[in-house]
């Protein structure tokens, strides 16, 4: 790799990152993040308590011990969200180093660029989430496998198993290039089978990954699912699985479909991607990198069984954002063969596109907008709670909500576990806050049952007050007009609304 390579390729993990770290330092924490600050906030007991802890997130565990040991440097916002800002940044290089060995200079450097400034993927990294970690490890492992199997090293080669590890103990969305991974690698060995040693620490190193998944699967989801924490799959995932009467091509070209959707965030654009990534896979297997162009289509194909077999979602959400190295592989090798593998046309153009890409891009479904997000709002909403709230006041706030009391007012005996109690109370920051059973209210209706669900159980006999600002606030708030943050969180005493809640 000569000089110029590396200092445009840095140069981008400079802009990547600067770009993260604003974004990162004037939006709240979500309800999502909060809930994985909460969990790693909490008082372990042994390894097996940090395990049963950590694993309630519906995640692997090792995300949550990288956020524990951030906590030695601070509890902020930017603080918490540095390590996927990193990797978010930093994991299209190494996608970069590994497209270039089979594709070129041009299309490593477009892969880079769509990776790094994708809007998609420049929120899912300015978030306290695992994903851009897991990731960083994969992106990595791809390098790695690469040189073990051109070198014939065992050296590389373990270094690679330690990284899918990483990965696999990171995310589960992994698997799917996990699985894509293995495939490659037992084609490349059987084809050229290269020294024994190498063979035997791949052969070990895959029955290990399988090893990990079986044992996330028995401690992990079966718990979940026998708890009913999977109900998410009937709900707001739902639209990832197949429905009932849908034919599963049908799903499976839907799906696809979306995954550009999501990378790409813009209709048109998506549209323009999915019809031009086939042709990236023609342009691998005519320049004799058949291998890749069937490495990079089989994530898409064990991403929709895995939906098919109701195991992982297969739709416009992060958890299969993971497919975004694979579209930006192809495009990458499109791009590369319309500049005929010239790179300074693609610098030349990369500053209006991206600004204008960003600047169209439409706000994802399941997440907060960004007129929402604003820091600043949450704040005064938190110093109203605090300063304006009579001390002893009964909260009542839906699960998601709860989630961002429990950061921002900063409660240390927070319980963030999930209860069968319905309309369970504790005590935060002088107030007493109960917590009604949906992430979010679902509008009057829901609210104005949860109120009378809370008034008989405690025996209440004054105004309590709502808060409800999570990733949809279905409630309006009546008073948003003299309380400027009223459009990120909704504050209010029920008695504010009276006429509302009895006519709903």
């Amino acid at each position: 790799m000569n000089t110029h390579t590396v200092g445009t390729g840095v140069a981008i993990i400079i802009c990547g990152f600067l770009w993260r770290l604003y974004y990162a330092a004037n939006f709240y924490l979500n309800p999502d993040e909060a809930l994985h600050y909460m969990v790693a906030a909490h008082d372990w007991r042994g390894l097996v308590g940090f395990y049963q802890t950590a694993t309630r997130v519906l995640h692997p565990p090792l995300f949550i011990i990288v956020l524990r040991e951030v906590f030695l440097f601070g509890h902020s916002e930017r603080m918490l969200r540095l390590v996927p800002m990193v990797a978010g940044a930093l994991f299209p290089w190494f996608v970069m180093l590994w497209v270039r060995r089979f594709a070129g200079n041009a299309a490593g450097l477009c892969a880079q660029l769509l990776l790094t400034f994708s809007p998609t993927l420049i929120d899912l990294s300015t978030e306290v989430r695992a994903y851009t970690l897991a990731f960083l490890f994969l992106s990595i492992s791809l390098v790695l496998l690469e040189e073990a199997l051109d070198r014939g090293s065992r050296g590389y080669m373990a270094w690679f198993i330690c990284f899918l590890y990483l990965a696999i103990l990171t995310e589960y969305c992994v698997a799917w290039f996990a699985v894509a991974l293995g495939i490659y690698a037992l084609i490349r060995l059987w084809r050229s089978p290269g020294p024994r040693g190498v063979r035997i620490v791949w052969i070990v190193g895959q029955l290990g990954a399988l090893g990990i998944y079986v044992f996330l699967y028995v401690t992990q989801v079966l718990r979940s699912s026998h708890s009913g924490l999977l109900g998410m799959y009937d709900t707001w995932l739902r639209g990832g699985f197949p429905q009932l009467n849908q034919h599963l091509v049908v799903f499976a070209l839907k799906g696809s479909f979306r995954q550009f959707k999501y990378m790409l965030q813009i209709p048109l654009l998506a549209l323009l991607g999915a019809i031009a990534f086939p042709y990236g896979l023609y342009q691998l297997w005519r320049n004799k990198a058949p291998l890749y162009a069937v490495l990079i289509i089989l994530p898409f194909f064990v991403a929709c069984l895995g939906a098919i077999l109701r195991v992982f979602p297969f739709g416009a959400t992060r958890h299969t954002a993971i497919l975004g190295i694979a579209i930006a592989t192809s495009l990458g090798a499109v791009v590369a063969s319309i500049t005929r593998n010239r790179v300074l046309p693609i610098l030349m153009a990369a500053v209006p596109m991206i600004l204008v890409w960003n600047l169209l891009a439409i706000d994802l479904d399941q997440t907060i907008p960004r007129y929402r997000r604003q820091l600043s709002s949450m704040r005064e909403a938190i110093r109203f709670l605090q300063n304006d709230v009579p001390s002893g006041s009964v909260i009542v706030t839906d699960g998601g909500t709860d989630h961002i009391l429990g950061y921002y007012l900063r409660c240390p005996d927070y319980d963030y576990h999930t209860s069968d109690e319905p309309y369970r109370m504790r005590q935060c920051a002088k107030l007493s806050i109960v917590i009604a059973p949906p992430y979010e209210f679902g509008g009057l209706a829901e609210l104005r049952e949860t109120l009378s669900q809370v008034e008989e159980k405690y025996h209440l006999d004054q105004p309590v007050w709502v808060v409800a600002g999570g990733f949809d606030i279905n409630v309006s708030n009546p008073v948003s007009i003299s309380r400027p943050f009223g459009k990120t969180i909704a504050v209010f005493r029920s008695s504010d609304w009276p006429a509302a809640l009895a006519t709903q």
